[in-house]
């Protein structure tokens, strides 16, 4: 069991001392939007096994990660792996308990790979470490209701910060990645569709880890890092066609969300950080990105979650171009305070700053009673030495985020709800007290490393009260909810969501 870290407080006692000694301190006056209903409040810091740099919140509710390496120097009873071992040693994480469990190694190092869930819950792991720059050919699956791995077919080549996104037949697209032997990036897109790969059209030039989001129409949108934005049609051989650039810079390291079907916000990223964001809404006839409101502060190295109220938090990052690389991950500026994003005004608010550092191999996911794990950082070499960063720097630890709703009055409840539904279909989901219903949405599983999210998306869903009953519709089609697993969530009058079922749609 890991111990606690709890913020230390001054003393009363302490606060004499100062006076007396005439420290010039004196008390911040109280203020309104300063309070937890205003701003949200962290948790305390939990010490974990590893830095968290993948990390994926699993139909069951737990947590699965995995990190660069084990802290070997942390332990005498195991040799010094260094960052480039030939394995990995996930873990599973339970939020209820906060207790951890281990796992059977997948054989092979899933470092820097990249991760979706199929429609049926297991976890797709295409590529990983070989050494930086350098990545494997091996994909595996990860069973939840076994806690095992399978491994699959090769994929055509090595893949190094790939990304991999289930489409809405329930295929998966598995793009970009660098391959075996340096920095030359895999050029082909493949198709996993159950049982092998298929090859689909090459793309030149695509950037590593590109986010890549399904749109209603059922192409895949390309909407960074690069200013270039594209769309993917995935079937016959694949066909690739431009959208346009973005208002800004090119994005590297920024991070992205779907916060409705067809509608992205790219924000943060490049170097120098920064604070701006840009929206786009591809069910327009001529989609264009527009600039909306810009953060409090530039950062990159953040995370992107979407919470059930349809906002969007931002936690992490640093704002510096110092350090080492020239700015890529400058030790000296990070930044802790956590922004929301409102779709409907296109403005952003800034909320509570947690305790550690969360810049480059920092991760947040969403968990099913509405507050976000924050967690990780650090882990790798900083150029030009090309030697480990310092183990201060590293950190195995995260911290629970509970935004603002959950501090404006009592939860609404879901007393039961169905495991699975079909598309279109009309439900019965229990709540207490279903006339203050204000909102029902749900939001599909995270699966997130290196500032992107490959899993999370949102749907409001329809419904309506008729004699005391709640009824939700669930999506009419794959295109705008490809299936899988997904978090709903009940929202009252206040806007305060309820803790999550999760359904399957298929």
């Amino acid at each position: 069991m890991f111990d606690r870290i709890r913020r230390k407080r001054l003393s009363t006692a302490r606060i004499v001392v100062l006076l007396i000694a005439g420290f010039p301190w004196s008390a911040p006056p109280a203020r309104a939007q300063d309070s937890p209903a205003q701003v949200g409040e962290w948790g305390d810091v939990m010490t974990w096994p590893n830095v968290p740099i993948h990390v994926s919140v699993l139909p069951n509710g737990k947590v699965l990660f995995w990190g660069r390496r084990e802290w070997a120097f942390m332990n005498p009873d195991f040799p010094d792996e260094g960052l480039d071992p030939r394995d990995t040693t996930p873990r599973l994480w339970d939020p209820s308990t906060k207790a951890f469990t281990p796992l059977p190694k997948p054989g092979f190092n899933l470092f820097c790979s990249g991760h979706t869930f199929l429609a049926d819950g297991r976890l797709l792991v295409v590529g990983g470490h070989i050494k930086d720059g350098e990545g494997e050919p091996r994909a595996a699956l990860f069973n939840p209701a076994t806690a095992t791995w399978s491994p699959l077919p090769n994929m055509n080549a090595g893949r190094w910060y790939p990304t991999a996104v289930t489409l809405s037949d329930g295929q998966v697209l598995v793009s970009s990645g660098a391959v075996q032997g340096g920095m030359q990036n895999n050029p082909i897109q493949q198709l996993w569709n159950g049982t092998a790969w298929r090859n689909i059209v090459d793309f030149n030039g695509l950037p590593l880890y590109p986010r890549l989001f399904v749109l209603p129409n059922g192409r895949v949108l390309m909407a960074g890092t690069l200013k270039l934005t594209q769309t993917l049609d995935t079937s016959g051989n694949g066909d690739w066609s431009v959208v346009g650039d973005t208002v800004g810079p090119q994005r590297e390291y920024g991070s992205a969300a779907l916060y409705e079907p067809g509608k992205v916000l790219i924000v943060g990223g490049g170097l120098p950080p920064l604070r701006t964001a840009e929206t786009i809404d591809m069910t327009q006839p001529t989609p264009r990105w527009q600039a909306t409101g810009s953060m409090a502060i530039p950062r990159r190295h953040l995370n992107a979650t979407i919470l059930p109220d349809g906002t969007v938090l931002v936690t992490g990052g640093t704002s510096g171009t110092g350090g080492p690389g020239n700015g890529f991950n400058d030790l000296t500026t990070p930044v802790k305070a956590a922004e929301l994003w409102d779709p409907a005004t296109g403005q952003w608010t800034k909320l509570a700053a947690e305790a550690k550092p969360r810049m480059y191999h920092s991760t947040a996911v969403l968990l099913p009673d509405a507050t976000v794990l924050s967690a990780g950082g650090g882990e790798y070499r900083p150029r030009p030495t090309d030697q480990e960063n310092a183990h201060k720097d590293s950190q195995r630890n995260a911290q629970i985020f509970s935004p603002p709703y959950l501090f404006r009055g009592p939860r609404p409840d879901i007393t039961s709800a169905p495991a699975e539904v079909t598309y279109g279909q009309n439900f019965d989901v229990g709540t207490s007290q279903p006339d203050k219903v204000s909102r029902v949405s749900w939001i599909r599983l995270s699966t997130v490393t290196h500032s992107l999210n490959m899993g999370q998306r949102i749907n409001i869903l329809p419904f309506d009260v008729d004699a005391g009953k709640l009824r939700v519709t669930a999506p009419a089609n794959s295109q705008l909810c490809p299936p899988g697993h997904y978090m709903l969530f009940v929202l009252n009058d206040k806007k305060i969501p309820s803790v999550a079922k999760v359904i399957r749609i298929h």
